[in-house]
């Protein structure tokens, strides 16, 4: 069996929590996972922190990958939701039938476009009211096919647990998590 391939795409403005602590438990995994950057050289998060991401999405942006995620903070999904970039990618990946990731307001850059009409959801609070055809659900993380969406920053670990079941399974979630001793169910 190959690798699963990941990319996380970074933007300016990302929310910290829900794009490292994903990374890390997806590379726990040992999935590979490339974090691109819709810009050049380091992209600074929601609160100033500058991460330095492996490439840029242009140099992977014909690549073929497993699963793609999008981590959230307003400003960063606001720049991922106006990169046509990145509706393109996100199109063919569906398109595909391959994976897709979203958590706190990330769900909202699909919506914007129309590809997750019908779809069962769920977002940050603070974004529900702009969610237009999507279908709402309160609970921490929910797949529907092949979307996972998740809550927020401390829902980041159960929503990166939750990626790894449908990539790898659930005996290498157990697995990772008695390095890491968070709460699942």
């Amino acid at each position: 069996m190959s690798q699963k391939r990941v990319l996380v795409l970074l933007a300016p403005g990302f929310e910290e929590l829900e794009a490292i602590s994903v990374i890390d438990i997806l590379r726990r995994a040992g999935l590979e996972v490339l974090v691109a950057g819709t810009i050049s050289g380091p992209i600074t998060s929601a609160r100033n922190i500058r991460i330095s991401p492996d490439t840029t999405l242009d140099e992977v942006f014909d690549e073929v990958f497993d699963l793609i995620v999008l981590p959230g903070g307003v400003d960063g999904t606001e720049n991922l939701a106006n990169d046509p970039r990145v509706v393109e990618i996100l199109r063919r990946q569906i398109a595909s039938d391959r994976l897709i990731g979203a958590i706190c307001a990330a769900p909202t850059v699909l919506d914007r476009h129309g590809l997750i009409d019908g779809k069962n959801i769920t977002c940050h609070p603070s974004c529900r009211e702009t969610i237009g055809k999507a279908r709402l659900s309160g609970d921490r993380v929910v797949q529907d096919g092949r979307l996972v969406t998740s809550q927020g920053p401390g829902t980041a670990i159960e929503f990166a647990y939750k990626l790894i079941e449908l990539l790898i399974g659930k005996d290498k979630v157990s697995d990772i998590n008695k390095g890491v001793l968070a709460r699942i169910n």
